[in-house]
C-alpha cells in the first residue's frame, strides 16, 4: 500500500487513451506505443483508480455526473504516480472497462486523445471465454497491491468476494470477469459463458462507437487489431497521428511482439458454442464488416 504516498505531481495533458474491449489486443499496442521517448505508460488495468468510491456498483458505467472535483484530481494524480510521469510526457493509459464508460474518461480528461481497438468478435469471444476459467495472475495482483492507494481498499475487498464466488461456480477467473456491462451479473447466473462473453465484446464495442462519436474527430483514432498485426503501416501511420516520437523504436518493438492469431476463434469452439456467438455478434461483425 506504499504507493498512497507517491501520488504524481506532473499535469497531464493530451493523454492517449487506449479503448477496447477485453482481449482485443490493448495490452500489445500499448506496450507498442509506450516503447519510444516521452511517454509514461500506466503498466497495468487500474479499473481500482477509476472506481474509486463506488466499488461495489453492479457494472462499469460511471455516470460523469457523479464526478467530483476531489475525484478527479484523486485519478489524475493516481494515473500520474502509477506511470512515474514527468513533465515533458505524454501519459498512455489502457482499462478496457473505459470501453463502456468514455463520457466519464472524457469527463476526467477533457483534452484526451482515444485509439478505438477493435477486433473480430467471434476471436475476442473465445479468448476471453479462456481467460475467465483462468486463475488470476497473482504475480500482477501482488504488485497492484502494492502500489494501490489506501482508499481503493474497498476494491480489494471486492475483488475477493469475486474471485471466492467465481470459484465456487467453476470460473477461476472470478464470478465476473472484465468489463461489467449493465446485466453481467444476472447473465452469468443464467446463461452460458460463451454468451456473457460475446455480449461484453457487442456491450462494448457498440457503447464505444457511440459514445466516442461526440468526441471531436481529431482526437479519436480507430484501428482494426488485424490490420495491426498483419500490416505496420497502420501503426506508423498511427503513430504519426498520434504525434509521437522515435517511430523506428516503436517499430522495432512491434516487430519482437506481434503474433497474428486471426480467426482462430470458431475452430476452438463447439458448433453449439459457435451457433450462440453468431447469433449475439452476428449484427454488430455485419456492421463493422467482419460478415458480408
Amino acid at each position: 500500500m506504499g504507493y498512497a504516498r507517491k501520488m504524481g505531481k506532473a499535469e497531464i495533458q493530451r493523454p492517449i487513451i487506449i479503448i477496447g474491449a477485453a482481449r482485443s489486443g490493448t495490452k500489445f499496442l500499448r506496450d507498442i506505443l509506450a516503447s519510444g521517448s516521452k511517454t509514461a505508460v500506466v503498466p497495468y488495468d487500474v479499473n481500482y483508480v477509476w472506481r474509486s468510491g463506488v466499488s461495489w456498483e453492479s457494472d462499469d458505467l460511471l455516470d460523469p455526473k457523479a464526478l467530483t472535483q476531489n475525484r478527479q484530481r484523486f485519478i489524475r494524480k493516481s494515473l500520474a504516480g502509477i506511470a512515474r510521469l514527468k513533465t515533458d510526457e505524454r501519459l498512455i493509459e489502457k482499462t478496457v472497462a473505459n470501453t463502456l464508460r468514455v463520457p466519464f474518461v472524457e469527463a476526467v480528461f477533457p483534452d484526451a486523445v482515444y485509439v478505438h481497438l477493435i477486433r473480430d468478435g467471434k476471436d475476442v469471444t473465445e479468448s476471453a471465454m479462456r481467460q475467465w476459467k483462468a486463475p488470476p495472475n497473482w504475480r500482477n495482483l501482488l504488485k497492484k497491491l502494492r502500489e494501490m492507494p489506501l482508499r481503493n481498499l474497498d476494491y480489494v475487498v471486492w475483488f475477493g468476494f469475486n474471485t471466492l464466488r467465481g470459484m465456487v461456480r467453476g470460473n477461476k477467473g472470478g464470478d465476473v470477469w472484465g468489463p461489467r456491462y449493465a446485466g453481467i451479473s444476472d447473465d452469468t447466473a443464467n446463461r452460458p459463458l460463451v454468451e456473457v462473453c460475446a455480449l461484453q465484446w457487442k456491450f462494448c464495442v457498440e457503447t464505444a462507437l457511440s459514445d466516442l462519436a461526440s468526441i471531436p474527430s481529431d482526437r479519436v483514432f480507430e484501428i482494426r487489431y488485424e490490420d495491426l498485426v498483419n500490416n505496420p503501416i497502420a501503426l506508423t501511420d498511427l503513430v504519426d497521428k498520434l504525434g509521437l516520437p522515435d517511430k523506428d523504436v516503436i517499430l522495432t518493438k512491434y516487430k519482437t511482439l506481434v503474433n497474428p492469431t486471426i480467426g482462430t476463434g470458431n475452430s476452438r469452439l463447439s458448433k453449439e458454442d459457435n451457433a450462440s456467438m453468431q447469433t449475439i455478434l452476428e449484427p454488430t461483425l455485419t456492421k463493422l464488416g467482419y460478415l458480408k
